[in-house]
């Protein structure tokens, strides 16, 4: 049998040995990807790329250019699938198969060299916003997604114990002020499509259609949930912050409150999680906008 092992990048092999579980999984790995290949009847057509969970392997199938995406199954890859399922191609990356079981996800081929994360920040925030206002629509009845209400669920006790643990990281009136807005929304959360890991470096330039989304992470409710990571990453000062949220409430036609609302929980958990991981930059960009957000409301 082929070896498939070089198909593996060394770097994503280092992080995912480390991982509980890890080293077993990525021993199987080239056996599963030689099967998958051989089952899809899918030829490689250059080096593998990756990404933190997930290793990426670019394939044709005949003459068509696809993306063989292999992770571990999870919870994570499930949504992902059901995500995908559910947008069936509006603004976003097309599935092609899966074997949600396997981790396997086979995919229209974008432009991995090219994203909004290299493009000048104005277009990059409008491409970005509009693809936002795109992806903003009913959900069908029988989509496999979670509600946000349940997805925020038992949030604010699970804050106020990080927020203890951590030493009081961030002013108490910002804690409270975002406990009262995801208490406000949660239970009147829509149930439009959201993908709430919409950010620069997930929007790939494509043939089919010039920027598609990728990677998503679904949800049913408002689409102001998505706002938040549009706004810390790229993050350029309070300025370039406040304009960047005007812009996307703007373009992708969203409600200011929500946005307000739910752009605060969106940054104060990302805040926690940041700060107990040891990151610097975003969780101080988390609290800058968090700060205007309370401020300004």
């Amino acid at each position: 049998m082929k070896d498939f092992a070089p198909l593996i990048p060394e770097e994503f092999a280092t992080v995912v040995t480390a991982r509980p579980g890890g080293p077993a999984w990525l021993a199987a790995l080239p056996d599963l990807v030689g099967d998958l290949l051989g089952r899809w009847e899918l030829r490689v057509d250059g080096p593998s790329r990756h990404g933190n969970v997930g290793v990426v392997i670019p394939v044709r199938s005949g003459g068509l250019p696809l993306a063989l995406k292999v992770s571990r199954p999870s919870a994570e890859v499930d949504n992902q699938i059901a995500a995908l399922k559910a947008w069936d191609e509006r603004g976003m990356v097309r599935l092609v198969a899966a074997e949600p079981l396997r981790g396997a996800l086979l995919l229209e081929r974008l432009d991995v060299d090219h994203s909004l994360d290299d493009t000048e920040l104005p277009a990059a925030v409008d491409i970005a916003a509009t693809l936002l206002r795109r992806l903003t629509v009913p959900a069908a009845p029988a989509v496999e997604l979670p509600h946000l209400s349940d997805h925020v669920s038992g949030r604010p006790e699970r804050w106020i114990a990080e927020w203890e643990e951590l030493g009081r990281p961030l002013p108490r009136r910002l804690l409270d002020a975002t406990i009262e807005a995801c208490l406000a929304l949660a239970p009147d959360a829509g149930d439009h499509l959201v993908n709430h890991d919409l950010h620069y470096r997930n929007i790939l330039a494509g043939t089919r259609e010039p920027w598609l989304a990728i990677d998503p992470r679904g949800v049913l409710g408002d689409p102001e949930f998505a706002l938040g990571p549009l706004l810390w990453n790229r993050f350029g000062g309070r300025d370039d912050m406040v304009a960047r949220f005007r812009r996307c409430v703007d373009v992708a036609g969203l409600d200011s409150g929500k946005a307000r609302g739910w752009t605060m929980v969106r940054a104060v958990a990302y805040f926690l999680w940041a700060t107990r991981v040891g990151l610097t930059w975003d969780p101080a960009a988390c609290r800058e906008i968090v700060d205007w957000l309370a401020d300004s409301r």
